[in-house]
Order: structure tokens, then sequence, then C-alpha cells
């Protein structure tokens, strides 16, 4: 059987479309090889073309999300002035992808068996501990600080994310004053923490 000559342009791109497209809708349920591929109308073998392996596509979907949540942490920081307020516009917008995207920010963070062929560009974890870095630079923590302080601040927003989209009965809510509030209590617990350090 003769299979249908792709014709779209490039089919790694394609292929990454198309999984986005999925992981909006479904999140990591139809990010296999034969789903994707007859999404843009190719054979599975093509696929293999450009990726090694399905757990490969995966990988880069993945990485494709994380991106996603990367630009536009990067874009919210651009509008801030102060130190605080860019700490606390990265937290906000990651939890804002995680209500907002559910599919991406769950494929973004799914376990797959291969890595993606290259590095995050832009990573969301480096636009994360950027803020953080800028705290150090303002004196507000010590250098030796900050990689617990970005894994603090990481699974306070992370958790609450995860929490707030869930369907358990008991969640959090995902009302603005209630991320405003949690953003203010990272902020303070880490800023109080390092004074105390420090007297």
């Amino acid at each position: 059987m003769k299979t249908q000559k792709y014709h779209h342009g490039n089919l790694e791109a394609a292929l990454l479309e198309a999984g986005v497209r999925e992981a909006r809708i479904s999140g990591s349920k139809n990010l296999g090889v034969n789903a994707l591929a007859k999404e843009v109308s190719v054979s599975p073998m093509a696929v293999y073309r450009h990726f090694s392996s399905g757990e490969g596509l995966k990988a880069s979907i993945s990485q494709q999300a994380r991106e996603e949540l990367a630009r536009r942490m990067i874009e919210a920081i651009s509008h801030e002035t102060s130190v605080k307020e860019r700490f606390e516009a990265t937290g906000r917008t990651y939890i804002q992808f995680a209500l907002n995207e559910p599919g991406l920010f769950s494929v973004a963070f799914v376990a797959c068996e291969a890595p993606p062929k290259r590095e995050d560009s832009p990573s969301a974890w480096m636009v994360f501990q950027d803020s953080v870095l800028d705290l150090c630079n303002e004196g507000l923590i010590q250098a030796a600080e900050v990689r617990q302080v970005t894994d603090f601040a990481w699974a306070a927003v992370h958790g609450y994310a995860n929490l707030a989209g869930g369907s358990d009965p008991m969640r959090p809510k995902a009302e603005p004053e209630i991320i405003e509030g949690l953003l203010e209590r990272i902020w303070f617990g880490i800023v109080k923490e390092s004074v105390e350090i420090k007297k």
C-alpha cells in the first residue's frame, strides 16, 4: 500500500505542533507515534526519521510545553520593575499556566524514558532560578541559599498548582486573592528567614 506523501514542509515541526495541540486537549493520552502520525497524515515509520523512539517524541513535546511556560514567565516579568514584583510574577504565571493550560502543564513535567534532542530554550527552570538570583544580588538572601530558596519556591507554587487544578474536594480554591496571599507568604517566608539568619 502506497503511503500518502508528506507535503506540509517540516515534518518534525508538524509533529510537535500536533503534539502540543493534543496535549492541550487531553494531556499525555494521545502523544504516541501512531496517533500523531495519523494527525499529520504520514506513516508511523516516517516519524522515526526525526525521533529515535516514541519516548523521544513525547520528551520533545514535553519540552515544547515547558518552553511555552518559560516564554509566558519572561513576558510577565518584563512588565515589572522591582525584585519582589518580578519574583511574584514568576510564581503567579507558573500557577496561571497550570490552571489555564492543564493539559500542557501536565505534559511539561511528564516522565519520559528518553531526553529531548536539545536543551530547553528558553528554560522555565532558569527563569525561575534567575528570579531567585535577583534576590541574592539585592542582598535579600545569601549565595549559599539560592538553590534551597529556588527549591522551596518551586515546590510551593508547583504543589499549589497541582492541588488547585486537581479534583480533590478538599483542594485549595483557585481564586486571585488566594494566589496573591500564597505568593506573599512565600516572599515573606524567604526574606524573613534570610534576615533571621543574618542576625
